[in-house]
């Protein structure tokens, strides 16, 4: 069985990127799609030249050494955590007669409304 060479350019963008403290994942790598970026940096990670820390059970972070993925994984640890309400949906914890707060940073946007035969827009690729 012959192994294939780590050396194209999704290899070396990773292994660049893995340098910095927050090392990276593979949903924060642009021009490729998540699962080519994991394929790729799972294979790093047989070769070992990359380390792999699960932050949740779900998402995993990448880093150029143990070091560096150890630090991360300690810091992750001891931030807080936000839980998310485990309810079908998640309503707002003020009643809709409360009145807004709006305060010397708040930006209030107000632009035309559409006309009525529009039918594309820039929002969705398929359009």
């Amino acid at each position: 069985m012959t192994t294939k060479p780590l050396s194209t350019t999704l290899h070396t963008t990773l292994l660049r990127t893995s340098e910095n403290p927050a090392g990276f994942s593979a949903s924060e790598i642009t021009g490729y799609s998540p699962e080519q970026v994991r394929r790729a940096a799972e294979a790093l990670v047989a070769a070992e030249k990359l380390h792999r820390t699960k932050v949740t059970p779900r998402r995993v972070r990448y880093f150029a050494n143990a070091a560096l993925a150890g630090k991360y994984a300690s810091l992750s640890a001891s931030a807080p955590t936000r839980h998310v309400a485990t309810s079908q949906r998640a309503k707002a914890n003020w009643s809709p007669d409360q009145k807004a707060i709006i305060t010397s940073r708040t930006r209030i946007t107000v632009v035309p409304t559409p006309h009525r035969e529009l039918f594309r827009t820039n929002t969705y690729l398929q359009f």
